[in-house]
């Protein structure tokens, strides 16, 4: 609907129809009502032409009025007539909004209408917006349309000259037609250029600062890859002549606590197998007695070459092998038959206690400083052999004590390599101190029988007094004597034991069966536990047969033949006295091998019904006592025979299934958390067994673990896996 300004409002409406008509026109309405020109739309067409013929046929009347030439503007002329329009916000005149349009003379020439020059003013208003039509169907999808082609930039660094004068960058972009991934000339459609500024000038000099401290060279070593490690290859050093720790600065030599980094180079895989075939051919370098082996910075062992008989040799940091020494010339000295060979860092240095037989003076105690002429014997202790098979060794105030027995009876000593003496005149005793233990030693015998362990407190062992019996003895730092006599009526034959904080804890009888008494430093003594048989109230008699005593913590872990003939594993809490069996099912524990913990979990081997010999372990809670493999599953055994634990991996000498399902014989095993990987198998191939672990024991030396096995060509030898840790730090190209 329109409204003129001045006039009513002015309706056109259709024509008057009877109900017939209008019944019929609304059912061929409703029938048309898709159809694009309907009778409504026909309607409105007509009402929109009246209106704008009303409107144009009242500016016709207004032009008529004026000169034709009004019309345009004439030169000459001094007015013309102007029609302006102005937007109208929904109002009641217009409720769907609409416009204003005036008309009028400019009398003034200024070429705007003015109020006072509108003669004539009409309303425009916007119609109703009509309801939405229904909605069409969806056409089809068009076909995908063809991937454009990258559109690519080049940035090329131009000198000084033309278009940049002090040089800069020129910028090329356009699209890459050929998709050869380069921006060919022809491809070229922008081109820009950023120009360097120029250089401002320099500015004025600065003071001179005041002169640093002298500083150190920095210094490169270049040194050849070692043929243990790698066959092939190169270490640099780079480091700085500062004189860090023990070093000496400026002296032109880069020394090892100079070593700032290091880069080492292999260029073929890094070496693991036979360190060297010690008897030539298949005849084995070792056995059950000749198979000794110990570690520092150097190695030192026991091992038969087929010539000289089982002597002492040595590795050096390249794992080159030597004997050190022919100690029996004519005959086997066997080094370490009877206590090993232990490594202890004294006041001189490290040192290797060992015992050995030269065939002249029996079984004496040696000691090595890993050199031909600094391996000697202690001295003769005996007129026949000094070290048999009770004889005992300790570490203890930078040496070792240790026990003899001949013709002079059980005697104890105390050594560091330079100094051996009788523990009861230990150097830095008192004279007082000494004296009084010469005396209470006269009653003294057995000395050492079965228990000797020195800890940072004294010295603990086990020995018979003429009045008390055999019972528990300590010697402290300052050379006083404390006697412990757990048994009044009779020996309480001390076995097993561990240090604990303020004492120590041993395994003894008290008089009806054996059980766990605490020692304290001052001479006083409490039994812990009271433990009998499963459904009897017969004592237990069997403590710590062969897993022994080991400590975790505040809660000490230790096997009891509880039921049957069989051992399992009890955890006694030094905190609240709790006493509990850890599992009734893993029995056996530690029956073949020493146990190796990392101070929160103990790795032992075990049995249990369907498993056969296998690998447990346990944190000392019920739930922390598990199996920890079975590397060969079902109840085939996987006989474990050495345990090492280093860079945070266990690592087993065990028989098991590799990862094609063959059994690998006993091999060098890693295992983490609860899974097995094969490391190192010798001898491989269906059938073959290296026998690893069958003489001597795991070692983990700084940079392998060593182990004898038979890798089928050479006998029972020396073989070596490179610790992780190690193989890390090498660059292999191959």
């Amino acid at each position: 609907m329109f409204t003129t300004d001045g006039f009513d409002t002015v309706d056109v409406a259709p024509p008057f129809m009877s109900s017939t008509e209008n019944n019929t026109q609304r059912a061929r309405r409703d029938e048309q009502e898709t159809r694009f020109l309907s009778r409504e739309n026909i309607v409105k067409m007509l009402k929109t032409t009246i209106v704008l013929s009303a409107l144009f046929m009242s500016i016709w009347a207004v032009v008529l009025n004026q000169s034709p030439a009004s019309l345009a503007v004439i030169e000459g002329e001094e007015s013309a007539i102007l029609v302006e329009t102005e937007g109208r916000e929904a109002d009641v005149y217009c409720p769907q909004g609409g416009a204003d349009i005036f008309l009028g003379t400019d009398f003034d020439g200024d070429g705007k209408l003015s109020t006072d020059e509108i003669t004539t003013s009409t309303k425009v208003c916007h119609g109703q917006q009509g309801l939405s039509g229904p909605q069409g169907q969806s056409g089809q999808n068009g076909e995908n349309g063809f991937n454009g082609n990258s559109t690519l930039v080049n940035l090329t660094a131009l000198s000084p000259g033309i278009p940049c004068q002090f040089g800069g960058i020129q910028i090329q972009s356009g699209i890459d037609n050929d998709l050869n991934q380069f921006l060919d000339a022809e491809e070229v459609q922008t081109t820009a250029h950023v120009c360097d500024g120029q250089l401002g000038d320099e500015g004025p000099e600065g003071q001179r600062g005041t002169d640093g401290a002298q500083g150190y060279s920095a210094l490169i070593e270049r040194h050849q890859a070692p043929t243990s490690i790698c066959p092939q290859g190169i270490v640099m050093h780079f480091g700085v002549d500062d004189g860090t720790d023990m070093a000496t600065a400026n002296d032109g030599i880069l020394q090892q606590d100079e070593i700032r980094e290091s880069l080492q180079i292999c260029s073929e895989e890094l070496y693991e197998g036979l360190v060297f075939d010690s008897n030539t051919g298949v005849t084995n370098g070792f056995s059950s007695e000749c198979s000794k082996i110990q570690t520092s910075d150097i190695v030192l062992f026991s091992s038969n070459d087929g010539t000289n008989g089982c002597e002492l040799w040595i590795l050096d940091q390249d794992n080159s092998p030597l004997m050190l020494i022919d100690i029996h010339a004519s005959g086997d000295s066997i080094p370490g038959l009877e206590l090993g060979i232990h490594v202890v860092e004294t006041d001189r240095g490290q040192r290797f206690f060992f015992d050995a037989d030269d065939g002249v003076h029996g079984r004496e105690l040696w000691v090595s400083d890993g050199t031909s002429i600094g391996t000697t014997m202690l001295g003769d202790m005996e007129s026949g052999d000094a070290i048999g098979w009770n004889s005992e060794i300790t570490t203890w105030m930078n040496g070792v004590v240790f026990t003899t027995n001949g013709q002079q009876g059980n005697r104890m000593w105390w050594s560091n390599g330079s100094v051996t003496t009788s523990i009861w005149q230990a150097p830095w005793f008192s004279a007082s101190a000494s004296s009084d233990l010469i005396n209470q030693s006269a009653a003294i015998t057995s000395i050492g029988q079965g228990l000797l362990q020195g800890d940072a407190s004294g010295l603990w062992f086990a020995a018979k007094e003429s009045q008390i019996g055999l019972e528990m003895m300590r010697i402290d730092n300052n050379g006083s004597l404390h006697m412990f006599d757990l048994q009044p009526f009779g020996d309480s034959s001390p076995s097993r034991g561990v240090s604990v904080e303020g004492g120590y804890v041993v395994v003894a009888s008290d008089g009806t069966g054996r059980q766990l008494a605490k020692l304290d430093h001052d001479g006083g003594y409490q039994w812990l536990t009271s433990m009998t048989k499963e459904g009897t109230n017969t004592p237990t008699s069997v403590v710590a047969p062969a897993f022994g005593i080991h400590k975790l913590g505040g809660t000490l872990v230790f096997d009891v033949v509880y039921r049957g003939a069989d051992a399992t594993l009890f955890s006694y809490s030094l905190t609240d006295g709790m006493l509990q069996e850890l599992s009734s099912s893993i029995v056996a524990p530690g029956h073949s091998v020493d146990a190796v913990s990392n101070g929160n979990t103990i790795w032992f081997d075990c049995v249990q019904p369907n498993t056969g010999m296998e690998i447990c372990q346990t944190d000392g809670t019920v739930m922390g006592t598990t199996l920890t493999v079975d590397l060969m599953p079902g109840v085939s055994a996987s006989q474990p025979r050495s345990f090492a634990y280093v860079d945070s991996t266990l690592y087993v000498l065990a028989e098991g299934f590799d990862g094609s399902g063959t059994n690998s014989g006993h091999a060098l095993w890693s295992i983490d958390g609860h899974a097995a990987t094969l490391e190192l198998d010798v001898w491989t191939g269906v059938g073959n067994d290296s026998n690893a672990g069958t003489y001597g024991s795991l070692v983990a030396t700084s940079n392998h673990l060593l182990f004898v096995a038979d890798d089928g060509h050479y006998g029972h030898e020396l073989h070596q896996f490179l610790r992780s840790s190690i193989r890390d730090q090498w660059m292999v190209w191959d």
